[in-house]
């Protein structure tokens, strides 16, 4: 991880001292953590567009759904699966 650790909010923090080894790359990690912020986005967008007035969080979910899938296709290539 190149001289910084991930603090337990997510966040990149320099290390008090040394570098830490991490089992997964700054890259695949990055993927993981995009993905997952818009996987939990999916997931408020569905919960808002049941309100009234909820269209433009369906077209939101288009685009999220989108985004997810093409982070989810690139998470596959870092790991090296298909």
């Amino acid at each position: 991880m190149q001289g910084q650790k991930r603090g337990s909010s997510g966040v990149m923090d320099r290390p008090a001292g040394g570098s830490t080894q991490s089992p997964v790359d700054d890259k695949t990690y990055n993927i993981m953590q995009a993905l997952v912020s818009k996987l939990e986005a999916i997931e408020a967008y569905e919960m808002y567009a049941e309100d009234e007035g909820g269209e433009i969080f369906n077209d939101l979910l288009v685009e999220e759904r989108q985004h997810a899938e093409r982070l989810l296709q690139e998470l596959r290539t870092s790991l090296g699966g298909s």
